[in-house]
């Protein structure tokens, strides 16, 4: 975005004399720089595919082994930390050596002009030349003693329309980002625009000539200084006085600015996050075993008998939990968040035709695949008693556990099985049509008749209407 930015100043709006405009439109694109790529738009509703959805199964993984040293993280944190401390402390140091200068002086408030709302401050010495800085005019031994009319006037337009508060903000930035080199650019170009409007605000009370002359006369070995505006920067004298002499820029210029708006939208278009766009789902070019390589047949998606895995949604969670492996890349990368794979579950009970809908990289949608790839038949969907080929859609959550009662299994210690929920719990077993104890279909007095003492855990599936019960075998 900045580079964005910059660029279309640097074509087409530099050489224009809409000063404001442009100090404007530098200080508003730094700000658009920071704001647009946390911009989210919003996405198309996500197309309903037709498919049968079901509990997200949980897969994790622990983290055991401390590094001797710092990550790849830790030292990227690390060096961008010590990059902000260095700027910030390079920023107050410039600060206080600016207050310090000042504070060596003799500050007093004009009585002969009354409308002066700063501080004069003489110096007693010619080391720097005069500048303004904040609410401060500060004058050199020379300058003191002659209180040069063109000079007071220009640091006053300064003073006046707060340039230093641009500055700093810039300063300010730039430590946070200090490794993008194009705000150094942004610092010197809005230090040049400054230049230009104290030069307008002059140049509408003296002729332009004189005032060139004095610029040029005064520009005599005359050093830079940090964090404040001189009267003359010798690396800006000549634009300043071509700028001078430059005739009113044609209102049609102004197309120029309007021109960004339409790049920077479409920038903001190819900058979304993937996982804010309507994502299109991704075939998985597997060997597969040759009983999944194609369908026979109209696919439904929605049947009266749905396809179920042998054993039920508990051993299912328990198959993917046993097989799928957290792929050594997410969990170096500390990734974790949802999959979603979708496949056709066949008249014969095959998987084929798997897909995935979603994903978060890092090699855990193709471990995904590959698991969903190699399951065993299913006891296929009916309709009108009749098998069928159902679309399936299955969403697996992949989450880096913490590592103290895996620690507890390593010693052989088993971690403590979740709390028992009982199942005659009214508030549980309301609403609910669908009971399965150990995998099989039940009645719901079947499920309230069982003693809390054997059940090992419920699962509950609000979305379905589904409570499934795991018993002590």
């Amino acid at each position: 975005y900045l580079l964005l930015f910059y660029g279309c100043y640097w074509l087409l709006l530099r050489r224009n004399t809409f000063f404001g405009l442009n100090r404007a439109y530098l200080l508003l694109s730094v700000g658009l720089s920071l704001v647009l790529p946390l911009v989210e738009l919003p996405g198309a509703p996500t197309a309903n595919v037709g498919t049968i959805k079901q509990p997200t199964f949980a897969v994790g993984a622990n983290i055991t082994v401390q590094p001797d040293g710092f990550t790849a993280n830790q030292w990227f944190w690390l060096i961008y930390g010590l990059g902000v401390a260095a700027m910030l402390g390079r920023l107050g140091l410039n600060g206080r050596a600016v207050r310090r200068l000042i504070g060596s002086g003799v500050a007093e408030r004009s009585l002969t002009r009354p409308d002066r709302d700063y501080t004069l401050v003489r110096l007693s010495d010619d080391s720097v030349p005069s500048f303004s800085f904040g609410r401060y005019l500060v004058l050199n031994r020379t300058d003191a003693q002659t209180e040069p009319d063109a000079l007071i006037r220009h640091e006053e337009a300064h003073i006046r329309q707060r340039h230093t508060v641009d500055i700093l903000l810039i300063e300010i930035v730039r430590a946070v980002f200090w490794f993008n080199p194009m705000l150094l650019l942004y610092k010197l170009s809005l230090q040049e625009v400054h230049e230009f409007l104290a030069d307008e605000a002059v140049a509408q009370t003296a002729p332009r000539p004189d005032y060139a002359r004095q610029l040029v006369a005064y520009a005599l070995n005359v050093p830079a200084a940090m964090l404040t505006t001189p009267f003359v920067s010798v690396s800006t004298l000549k634009q300043r006085i071509v700028m001078l002499q430059k005739p009113q820029t044609n209102r049609r210029a102004l197309l120029g600015y309007a021109l960004v708006l339409p790049l920077a939208g479409l920038l903001t278009l190819c900058t979304q996050p993937d996982r804010d766009m309507v994502q299109t789902e991704r075939s998985v070019v597997m060997n597969q075993p040759a009983r999944q390589a194609g369908i026979d047949g109209e696919i439904f998606t929605v049947v009266e008998e749905q396809p179920e895995f042998k054993g039920g949604m508990a051993e299912l969670g328990h198959y993917i939990n046993q097989n799928l492996k957290y792929p050594a890349a997410a969990i170096k990368a500390n990734v974790s968040g949802r999959v979603f794979v979708r496949f056709v579950v066949t008249k014969e009970g095959d998987i084929t035709d798997v897909k995935i809908l979603k994903e978060i990289g890092f090699g855990t949608g193709e471990e995904a695949v590959r698991v969903i790839s190699t399951m065993p038949r299913w006891i296929p969907g009916k309709q009108n008693g009749k098998a069928v080929n159902v679309r399936y859609h299955v969403p697996i959550n992949f989450q880096l556990e913490e590592d103290d009662e895996w620690e507890k299994a390593a010693r052989g210690t088993p971690p403590p099985p979740p709390p028992p929920v009982p199942a005659n719990d009214a508030s549980v077993l309301r609403g609910v049509k669908h009971f399965t104890i150990d995998g099989k279909e039940s009645t719901k007095d079947q499920v309230s008749a069982l003693s809390p003492n054997n059940i090992v855990r419920v699962d509950v599936d609000n979305e379905q209407k589904r409570v499934a019960v795991i018993t002590k075998q």
